[in-house]
């Protein structure tokens, strides 16, 4: 999940609470149905326009923001920001750094004329300037195209099919006596009412990606250097950059000290290991990291649930607008697919969902005997083996193998659910959210790479308590990670063991649910042995 969406999981959950109370209650006071239903709608509608009009503030309270002005800026992006507003009859947005090496940024307000833009250190500190110009363009496309009132305004609409859904499906179910119901016309009103909300959240998120895109080609002709926002991507959403293990910026001016959040400094970096020459990027490495989103089946699931594309599709939408202009695009895809990867994908799905194979098993074991005792402890055996087999030896194996981020990033098999046994050695950069206050996550530099550690405790309040109590304290530290390379849109590390000066952090989630999985296993060799006896 991207920087940005995470921004609005966090402020939407503010508003999840009281919209959900809010319907219970028009729930239990019969609103749900006939012209009643539009007190709900309006209360719905209410409830967005509420967090539209207060979201700025409580967003500039929650990440820790430093409102530098365009005077904290660098003198190019400066002047750029005053000649785009000033040609786009806009105001210029109020101006903020995050102090956090994590490389992302992120705009939010109520209007173009009321907005506020936010970079973090770690664009400053991994991006030259052509590259953090081409960045804060793309957050001033947003701006300027008014996706603050667009996106709350298609918002509405899955919310209100929603409600609509819920109407029919409550409305039908006081008419089931009547001559003309019946349980089938009443399911399948459901069925479709339900469909419509579900294809309206799907359209509401390709609205979301196409505003994406157009941002990109916002910033590509402001700029005139499409490819800068290209080598910006590959920093930011691939995490290819080399920073030297995440040592602290010695430039002069300490303005080139933090991060920036737009997915979803002085002299530019080799981008991995393999540059040929120092400061230059490596175009088969990148490739690599492109592989992934162009090949695996799981980018595109994926994809129709994100609000932002997937960076290789973007880096190419890039390079057509260069082309278009006269100018060689940063990266030409030209990597031959070497095999088909729908096999892997589908071994995939059947491993995480082979717990399924104990209903065929209690199906076939009661039709055959009679001996429905029999049948529910045999299909419980059947759920607890291939559920234990699944988590110990597929998705938390323990053959670990020290590796660079780098190199785990070239693997276009790579999934969600598969996970790499890996052993990092780097520095932590910043937060998984940069300037969040309760982000328990963290942000990896090892000299080749960023890569985002998803640290998940039994419990999401330790999470929480580690938050505020530990994180802080770990950046800057120099530490080894042993735990699972998984892949979504953004490349991550599932945390298992983290050793810090000297001490081990230990993540217990992983023994916790192999340990559960057991539990049926138990519980069906008793029910099988009590069947015969």
């Amino acid at each position: 999940m991207g920087l940005k969406t995470r921004m609005y999981v966090a402020i939407a959950s503010l508003f999840a609470l009281l919209f959900a109370v809010g319907m219970v209650i028009c729930y239990l006071l019969g609103f749900f149905g006939g012209i009643y239903t539009i007190i709900p709608i309006g209360f719905a509608i209410g409830i967005m326009l509420l967090q539209w009009a207060i979201s700025p503030a409580i967003l500039s309270r929650i990440y820790k923001i430093d409102w530098v002005g365009i005077e904290g800026y660098s003198d190019g992006a400066s002047i750029f920001i005053r000649e785009t507003c000033e040609k786009n009859k806009i105001k210029i947005p109020r101006l903020g750094i995050i102090r956090d090496k994590n490389p992302n940024a992120f705009c939010f307000g109520r209007t173009k004329n009321s907005a506020n833009l936010v970079i973090t250190q770690g664009i400053l500190d991994y991006c030259n300037e052509d590259e953090q110009i081409a960045v804060i363009g793309h957050e001033l496309g947003h701006i300027v195209h008014s996706d603050f009132i667009v996106m709350t305004l298609v918002g509405m609409i899955p919310v209100i099919f929603y409600i609509i859904a819920v109407s029919i499906f409550r409305s039908s179910r006081y008419r089931r006596g009547g001559k003309n119901s019946s349980a089938g016309a009443i399911l399948l009103i459901a069925i479709i009412s339900y469909v419509v909300y579900l294809v309206s959240q799907l359209i509401a998120l390709t609205i979301s990606r196409y505003r994406e895109y157009w941002a990109d080609e916002f910033s590509a002709h402001s700029t005139s250097n499409p490819n800068a926002l290209s080598s910006a991507l590959v920093k930011i959403a691939y995490g290819l950059t080399r920073e030297g293990k995440g040592k602290e910026s010695d430039k002069k001016h300490q303005r080139y000290e933090n991060t920036l959040m737009i997915f979803n400094a002085k002299g530019a970096r080799a981008l991995s290991a393999f540059s040929s020459k120092p400061g230059e990027v490596s175009t088969e490495d990148i490739k690599s990291a492109m592989a992934w989103d162009l090949w695996n089946p799981w980018a595109k699931l994926l994809e129709i649930q994100m609000t932002h594309p997937l960076p290789a599709k973007r880096i190419k939408a890039l390079g057509d607008i260069a082309g278009s202009i006269g100018q060689m695009p940063y990266i030409h895809f030209d990597l031959k697919k070497p095999e088909c990867y729908w096999d892997d994908f589908l071994c995939n799905i059947l491993a995480s969902w082979s717990w399924l194979l104990s209903i065929p098993a209690f199906v076939l074991v009661g039709w055959y005997t009679s001996n429905y005792s029999l049948a529910v402890g045999i299909a419980l055996l059947v759920a607890g083996i291939a559920l234990f087999s699944y988590l110990k030896f597929y998705h938390y194996p323990k053959n670990f193998t020290e590796t660079r981020i780098v190199d785990v990033l070239k693997d276009p098999k790579a999934s969600p659910t598969k996970g790499m046994p890996v052993i990092l050695k780097g520095r932590i950069v910043g937060r998984g959210v940069p300037g969040l206050f309760y982000s328990e996550d963290l942000k990896m530099d090892d000299g080749t790479g960023l890569l985002m550690l998803d640290y998940n405790q039994i419990n999401s309040t330790i999470n929480f308590f580690t938050a505020l109590f530990k994180t802080g304290q770990w950046i800057g530290k120099e530490v080894t990670v042993k735990g699972w390379y998984r892949r979504r849109i953004i490349p991550y590390m599932e945390i298992y063991r983290m050793d810090i000066e000297g001490k081990t952090k230990k993540i217990f989630t992983p023994g916790l649910k192999v340990a559960l999985s057991v539990i049926p296993i138990f519980i069906g060799l008793l029910i099988t042995c009590g069947a015969f006896v």
